[in-house]
């Protein structure tokens, strides 16, 4: 019986966590996994090989993660990035929508989405 209890709690964490990882924002995914890379705003991080973000436009982006998702893993040269995605997905059970990240992505830290949200 108690064996059974503990498998049962167990299945209930691995849903709980499988859960929270589906209800990250795209600010937190970006602010946990992203920024280390790709930098606070963006602007990329030579020191980690993090190309920048924020002079992409938005169909760039959207493109980008596309290819990622449905080319698989092997699809980027960047080791790094290989393994992120990996991590993200199959152990953390994150799995990051390509339009939604390229619209936070593009309206956030791109400087001429910024100025034109400034003139709305």
């Amino acid at each position: 019986m108690k064996k059974y209890i503990s498998m049962a709690f167990c299945i209930f964490i691995i849903g709980m966590v499988n859960s929270y990882a589906a209800d990250l924002s795209n600010a937190q995914i970006y602010g946990k996994y992203c920024k280390k890379c790709h930098g606070i705003n963006g602007e990329g991080n030579p020191a980690k090989k993090g190309p920048a973000l924020n002079d992409k436009s938005i169909n760039e982006l959207f493109d980008e993660m596309m290819n990622l998702q449905e080319k698989g893993f092997e699809s980027t040269k960047h080791e790094a990035m290989q393994h992120n995605l990996k991590v993200l997905e199959q152990k953390k059970g994150i799995k990051i929508d390509p339009d939604s990240m390229a619209k936070y992505i593009y309206y956030s830290f791109n400087p001429e989405a910024k100025k034109s949200n400034k003139s709305k």
